[in-house]
């Protein structure tokens, strides 16, 4: 999700074109609307290298976003951006409030149970449609765990660390 050689960070993943003018419809992850419409320049790699999008236009609904580029002018060249990540210079983000993250800050982290017994680290976060997921794994064990208050106890990115309740005590 980060590309810290290049200090980007996702900011969303692109699900289809939208009409004809080449919008594309977006889930965004952990950005809101109101700092996704102050961004200029945005990103997407597109596997061989790293393509800068100009913002043109953005709409804002429930569960997705509309955006525009000045780059992409009809629905066929938006279809060849369809599934791919956008990212946004963690330099142009505003800066977070304590106790906020972003979803890459969880990459790496270690996963404790109540009783503070390793269960891996985050090794990926999915975002289907409902909330986010994380993928903790150690060794060749993979394991789920939504991000949700339910789930996830605790959250210290400076330790680098996430505390978990297991399924027994849910």
């Amino acid at each position: 999700m980060q590309s810290a050689e290049d200090n980007r960070t996702a900011i969303g993943v692109v699900r289809k074109p939208h009409g004809v003018r080449g919008g594309l419809k977006v889930t965004l992850y952990s950005i809101d609307l109101d700092t996704l419409q102050n961004l200029e320049q945005l990103f997407v790699n597109t596997g061989n290298n790293w393509k800068q999008l100009t913002l043109r236009s953005c709409q804002g609904y429930a569960d997705f976003a509309i955006l525009a580029f000045n780059e992409i002018k009809d629905r066929t060249e938006a279809d060849a951006y369809r599934d791919l990540e956008l990212f946004a210079s963690q330099a142009a983000l505003p800066e977070l409030e304590d106790g906020k993250f972003c979803l890459d800050d969880l990459i790496g982290c270690e996963v404790v149970d109540e009783n503070q017994t390793s269960l891996g680290k985050v090794v990926e976060v999915l975002t289907p449609a409902a909330h986010e997921v994380l993928v903790i794994k150690q060794g060749e064990t993979e394991l789920l765990v939504p991000l949700v208050d339910e789930w996830v106890v605790a959250v210290d990115i400076t330790a680098g660390r996430i505390q978990i309740n297991t399924a027994e005590e849910i």
